[in-house]
């Protein structure tokens, strides 16, 4: 009885998606892994729980301060100083009490096996070297990646599942020098959770077989200018 009521309950909460029940069943048992909790992160979190998704994998190794209160959704007093891991889980548990969630407080190259396990993979990370690592460990298991990066008022957003990422951005050969590659230091909430939520549809539009931003084409945005959104193509 308890799994009917869960059931129901998931029904009614997701009622008023624009999805055929079938592909309602395809969020709700897709495994979406998730690098970085923070800024564009914590929105592709959002997103994802608010559209019904129910198998989540989520790393960070961060806490909260309160210099991510301007952008990150997760952020707030009471999770200050916490790991935003723990965050993640309190915030999907709160509306989701059936999701199944495994968080991870590392990431690296030893992560593979676990990212082995999605059906898709959602960069929120903050620096290149970790974008390349994820990067390349979804193209080895075949995984779509998506891509998300955001800074100051700007995104881009784009699904890679055979372009290389080492291509697409010209990264050096050299592999040490993307310790000098600066992460992300000033950006505005709005710019965080565009890009965060781009990536969350864009990973929906993958898996639902709708139409999506496939490498090396890329969505781009810049909130404050007139036309905010345009298409363009990676290197």
């Amino acid at each position: 009885m308890k799994g009917i009521h869960n059931s129901g309950l998931y029904d009614e909460k997701f009622v008023r998606n624009p999805l055929t029940k079938p592909q309602q069943a395809k969020v709700r048992k897709s495994v979406f892994a998730i690098v970085g909790l923070g800024g564009t992160g914590g929105f592709i979190l959002e997103n994802l729980l608010r559209t019904g998704a129910e198998k989540l994998i989520v790393f960070d190794h961060d806490r909260f301060e309160l210099s991510n209160f301007n952008r990150q959704s997760l952020a707030t007093e009471d999770f200050l100083d916490l790991p935003k891991v723990h965050a993640a889980l309190a915030r999907a548990k709160a509306i989701n009490k059936g999701i199944e969630i495994t968080t991870h407080e590392e990431f690296g190259e030893d992560s593979d096996a676990i990212i082995r396990e999605a059906d898709i993979v959602l960069d929120g990370t903050d620096n290149v070297k970790s974008k390349l690592v994820l990067s390349r460990m979804a193209r080895s298991y075949k995984i779509p990646y998506v891509f998300c990066s955001a800074q100051g008022s700007r995104g881009i957003v784009s699904v890679f599942t055979s372009y290389r990422f080492e291509k697409a951005f010209q990264l050096p050969k050299d592999e040490d020098a993307l310790e000098r590659y600066q992460s992300c230091q000033s950006i505005i909430c709005p710019a965080a959770s565009l890009a965060g939520t781009l990536a969350s549809s864009q990973a929906l539009s993958f898996l639902l077989k709708k139409p999506y931003a496939k490498a090396p084409e890329a969505i781009f945005f810049d909130i404050f200018r007139k036309d905010v959104f345009w298409r363009g193509k990676l290197g």
